[in-house]
Order: C-alpha cells, then sequence, then structure tokens
C-alpha cells in the first residue's frame, strides 16, 4: 500500500515485496544463518512535513529459530561511518512494533548498559519479523547530526540509518536490501541509490548492500533542480586524457528562487570535479551525486559518502559568488575530497564490517586532516578563492592553532582517538582540553608535507603525486581499501625518501615540540606583528576584541570574557571566562575605549 494512513498507534504489519531481483544474504552470529532473501524496507515519508518518519522493515527469520523459536538479536546502527562517533540517534525513535506474518505482536527486550542492542523473542513457526519504526526528525545531536533525518514543510534529509535495523552477525557489505520510499505528494528525491521505478512521489530503488544504503543520503523536497558538473574528460599535465565519471548537483530549497545557481558558481564546480580528476587521476565509484539543500528551514549539515555528498547551507549563497564564503563555500569540496580519502582509502581501524563494532579512530589525522587541506586546494584550482583569501586562510589557522594550549599536554592523535568525546565543545577553557583539532592543525601538517615535497624536489614534485598513487583505482579494487600508519609513511617515502616516520611522531604523536609559527616559516611565510588588528580581502579581519595576542584575552561586545591564555596579563590579573569588564582606566566599558587603550 502506498496510500498514506495516520499512525497514531501502531498499524498491522504488512510484508512489502520488490519486484528487485532477490540476492543471498549470508549471516552469521546469533539467530541468524544462510537465507535466500534479502532485507526488505518500506520508508514512508509522507507525514516528514510535521517531522515524523515511518518505515516497516521485513527481516527473514533464521531457520533453527522458525522451527523451535528462540530470540533474534538486532542492531540499531550505532558506529555510522562519517560520524566517528558510536553516535546512532536512537534517542529518537518514537515507536517500535515488532509483529509476525499475522499481525500477532512479538515481545522484544534493550539489552542493560547496551542501548543500540535489541532482542526478538521469536515464537515457534515465524519464518519473518517485520518492525515497524516511528522516528521522530530534528532532534540532532552534536554526534549525530550528520547522520540523522530533518524535515520540514517543503523539504527533509532521510537518513536511512535511522529507520533502519540489522541482526547480529549480518555483514554490510554482504546483506542485501529492498528499498521503497513514498513522499508526499508533488515532492521528488535525490540520491545515488539506482531507481528501479518511479511512480509519482513513489520510488522502488534496486537491491543494494547494507553497506550501500546507510552510505546513501535521500534528499527529498518539493522544489529541486539538477544541474550536471560534467562537461568533458580532463587532459592532464602531460596531455593524458583523464576520463570523469557522470555528476550532477541536485539543488533543493523551500524557497523555489533560490535554486537556480549563479553562473560562476556553477563554473566553480564543474571547475572543482575536473581538478578534483587531476589531482587523484580515477575515481572510485562510477557516477556522482552532489545533493544540496539551500534551507533557512535545517540547520547547516554535512556528511561524506562514496557516491554523494549531503550539504545543507543557508539561502541565498547560491545567488552570488560573492554570497559563498568560509565554511558554506568549504563544505562541498571537503565532502566531495572525502570520497577518496575516508570511504575509499579508510584507516583499517574504522574499515569495520557492520554499524557497531567500534571503530579506532587515532588515523583521523589523515582522513580529515589530508581531506581538509585537499578540499581548501580545490577550493582555489576551481577558482572559488583566490591567493589572498588562501593566505588570510593560513594565517587565521596558525592563529588559532597556537593559542591551542592543550598542545602541551595532548598530542594531535589523541584528539582523534577520543574524537567523538570532542565535537560538542566547551564554552569555558576549551583550548585547554582541545577540540577535533586534526581537521585544521591536520591540515597545516598536510600542507607542510607538501611544502617538504616539493622544496627537496625543486618543484618536481608535490603532494599530488602521492594522492595519485595513494588513491589510484583500478576497477575490481576492494572499496573500502584499507591502510596504517605504515602505509601512509611508505608510500610518501616513495614519493619523496625523506623521514616521515619522525615527521608524524613529531607533529602528531608527541605532545608540543615547537613553536606553531616555526610551522609557518617552513611553509615558505614570514609572520609579523602590527599594532592594529590586520585586514584581510573582503574587509576580513581580525576582531579588536581579539587580543589573544597581548594581554591573552577576548571578549564580546559587552565586555564578556570569551577566552583566557594561561601565563598572559589576563591570567596574572585572575580574570576568567564568563566575567564581564565594566570600565576601562576608570570610564565605563566600551569595544571601542578598549581597543584605543590596547
Amino acid at each position: 500500500s502506498t496510500k498514506h494512513t495516520p499512525r497514531d498507534t501502531p498499524m498491522p504489519s504488512m510484508t512489502i515485496r520488490s519486484l528487485a531481483a532477490l540476492a543471498t544474504l549470508a549471516l552469521t552470529g546469533a539467530g541468524v544463518a544462510q537465507t535466500d532473501r534479502p532485507l526488505e524496507l518500506e520508508i514512508d515519508a509522507t507525514d516528514l512535513p510535521r517531522r515524523l518518519l515511518e518505515a516497516d522493515l521485513v527481516i527473514p527469520v533464521a531457520n533453527d529459530i522458525a522451527k523451535s523459536g528462540g530470540d533474534l538479536v538486532l542492531w540499531y546502527p550505532k558506529w555510522v561511518p562519517g560520524s566517528h562517533a558510536p553516535g546512532g540517534p536512537i534517542q529518537n525513535v518514537g515507536g517500535m512494533v515488532i509483529t509476525d506474518p499475522d499481525s500477532r505482536e512479538i515481545p522484544w527486550t534493550r539489552t542493560p548498559g547496551e542501548p543500540h542492542r535489541i532482542t526478538a523473542h521469536v515464537p515457534t513457526g515465524v519464518d519473518e519479523i517485520t518492525i515497524r519504526l516511528r522516528y521522530i526528525t530534528n532532534q540532532s545531536s552534536s554526534n549525530s547530526h550528520g547522520l540523522d533525518s530533518f524535515g520540514s514543510e517543503l523539504l527533509g534529509i532521510i537518513s536511512p540509518n535511522t529507520v533502519l535495523m540489522y541482526p547480529d552477525g549480518a555483514q554490510a557489505p554482504d546483506t542485501m536490501i529492498e528499498v521503497t520510499l513514498s513522499l508526499p505528494d508533488e515532492w521528488r528525491a535525490a540520491c545515488a541509490l539506482p531507481i528501479n521505478n518511479q511512480d509519482g512521489s513513489e520510488y522502488t530503488y534496486d537491491a543494494v548492500s547494507l553497506e550501500t544504503l546507510v552510505d546513501s543520503p535521500i534528499m527529498v523536497g518539493q522544489y529541486a533542480q539538477t544541474y550536471d558538473l560534467h562537461e568533458s574528460d580532463a587532459k592532464d599535465s602531460d596531455g593524458r586524457t583523464v576520463q570523469i565519471p557522470p555528476h550532477v548537483m541536485s539543488v533543493f530549497s523551500e524557497a523555489e528562487s533560490v535554486i537556480k545557481i549563479d553562473e560562476t558558481v556553477l563554473a566553480n564546480y564543474r571547475a572543482m570535479v575536473t581538478e578534483a580528476m587531476l589531482m587523484f587521476g580515477s575515481a572510485p565509484f562510477d557516477h556522482f551525486d552532489v545533493l544540496v539543500a539551500t534551507t533557512n528551514a535545517l540547520d547547516r549539515n554535512g556528511l561524506e559518502h562514496l557516491r554523494s555528498t549531503l550539504n545543507v547551507i543557508p539561502q541565498d549563497r547560491y545567488q552570488s559568488p560573492k554570497n559563498l564564503k568560509g565554511w558554506d563555500r568549504m563544505l562541498i569540496p571537503h565532502e566531495y575530497v572525502h570520497a577518496w580519502c575516508g570511504k575509499y582509502r579508510r584507516p583499517a581501524g574504522m574499515a569495520t564490517p557492520d554499524f557497531h563494532t567500534p571503530k579506532d579512530t587515532e588515523l583521523l589525522w589523515v582522513y580529515e586532516g589530508l581531506t581538509q587541506y585537499l578540499g581548501n586546494v580545490l577550493e582555489a584550482r576551481s577558482g572559488m578563492m583566490d591567493v589572498d583569501e588562501f593566505r588570510w586562510m593560513m594565517l587565521n589557522r596558525l592563529r588559532s592553532t597556537r593559542y591551542q594550549q592543550g598542545r602541551h599536554w595532548r598530542p594531535l592523535a589523541d584528539t582523534a582517538i577520543a574524537s567523538h568525546t570532542l565535537r560538542a565543545g566547551s564554552p569555558s577553557w576549551g583550548h585547554l582540553r582541545r577540540s577535533q583539532d586534526y581537521y585544521y592543525e591536520g591540515a597545516l601538517i598536510w600542507m607542510e608535507a607538501d611544502a617538504i615535497i616539493r622544496n627537496e624536489t625543486d618543484g618536481e614534485k608535490t603532494l599530488d603525486d602521492f594522492s595519485r598513487v595513494f588513491f589510484a583505482h583500478n576497477a575490481g579494487d576492494p572499496i573500502p581499501s584499507p591502510y596504517t600508519r605504515d602505509d601512509v609513511v611508505r608510500m610518501l617515502n616513495d614519493t619523496l625518501p625523506y623521514d616521515w616516520d619522525e615527521f608524524f611522531a613529531k607533529r602528531i604523536e608527541r605532545p608540543l615540540d615547537r613553536p606553531v609559527l616555526a610551522a609557518a616559516s617552513e611553509i615558505g611565510y614570514s609572520i609579523r606583528y602590527v599594532s592594529d588588528p590586520p585586514e584581510g580581502p573582503g574587509n576580513a579581519r581580525i576582531g579588536r576584541l581579539d587580543a589573544r595576542d597581548s594581554l591573552g584575552i577576548s571578549l564580546s561586545d559587552s565586555g564578556v570574557v570569551r577566552t583566557v591564555l594561561l601565563d598572559s596579563p589576563a591570567d596574572d590579573a585572575q580574570i576568567g571566562p564568563g566575567m564581564k569588564l565594566v570600565g576601562i582606566n576608570g570610564y565605563v566599558w566600551s569595544a571601542a575605549r578598549f581597543a584605543d587603550a590596547l
């Protein structure tokens, strides 16, 4: 049935039979055995405008349990790729009923201490169960934001992991699932899943693996437009042709007028695709979908995927190149690079075969740090930002890293290992505990590695040479292709013989070994201090109330203390975060008076 029915109470079970070809599902573990049937998932998004999502999930039951009854252990996705955290948002489940084919309810229990693990107590003679899930959208948290589902009156995002469970022992790359999707009237969907059939607002997708489904967010809405980002194949510096797979960008918004992209902005994104293919030399995907919501109805968002990127930015960013800057401009190049760095080549400790095994995130300084640098390079090479903007970005990145005083006790690698504990930030003394510094500080380290390669080879080689080999993909190569720290060091040495092992040990695996500004000179920059806050391109400047370079303090316009650096004049005066300066030299506080006095 595709007709929407209000569900104030759980509905009887419905078994959904797809026309897609059946595939073999090999399962092992508690309550799981061989079966020739895939899982079946019907997603009902017709109530998404009211911020509710519903789904029916049919799971075959192993023969041993079907014959005599028993416990079937199920997992709600916990470690979803891209989140780097055990943040599968199970707290937003607003209803779960398990039934047999005759609509009789099956009891279930949750594992104490492991909320993502559910046990269904299956009676004798039941060869399949149906799980009815209701999910509340727009209830994100710091560790689930990028893998959550969202809804508003005219658009939404469906992250399949939010309405999915799977049997314990199921291997995500080998477990097949058939998916259907129902949308509100006049809505449309875009994603990287192959469409088997579309009838108005009803979609049927080809059977895919659980790994592919979870890696394929679905953007939906009433207003959307699709743009082709692939015009022709590229030529490298040696005149060789680099083939570019099909790329499209689907833009959604609650306002129909803003789905039109300025021609210069569109040209930059097309150049981004070309420059990426020249940088990497090959692609680990056969097509790519850039999914964008330019909206004021949803929070900023972004997450990487192998064949698509999920991006949410405010309205009006695409109406002019001047509107697209900072984080909003960086988002798509960053998530796009992740198709190679993170989705294809992935740290071995993060290449787990399911969505509940804990991940070893220590190599996020490669996964995210290298992506951050290469994404910024693509911004520049594609024309999104010029050299002055790049220099200004590096100035601020060096300055910010310098004032992360937690570097004195906590190595960068430890911020990666403890990644999900640091995402939310800290309102007071955050620089002492550090944040997810493997992004920006990691980018600085990879920029320095690039500079070393260029200097040592007199410009004959760059980090591009490493990237083309490290991320090379040939037909039949496994995805993901895991790597270790030793692999990174070895392949860098193939590019340039150098003590990369010690380089990474000093920069990443030990506490502060040298001033950050020393890195500036090694990269090729000089640093000097001036009396007034320096200005950057487009009237950008360091705020006059950010006096960390001198007094060791930053303030809000009203005089509330935001940051105090230890061993600074502000620290000596026993000033702390949250305090308020009420006067300057005997006069009532004002931002101008503070700047003048400084």
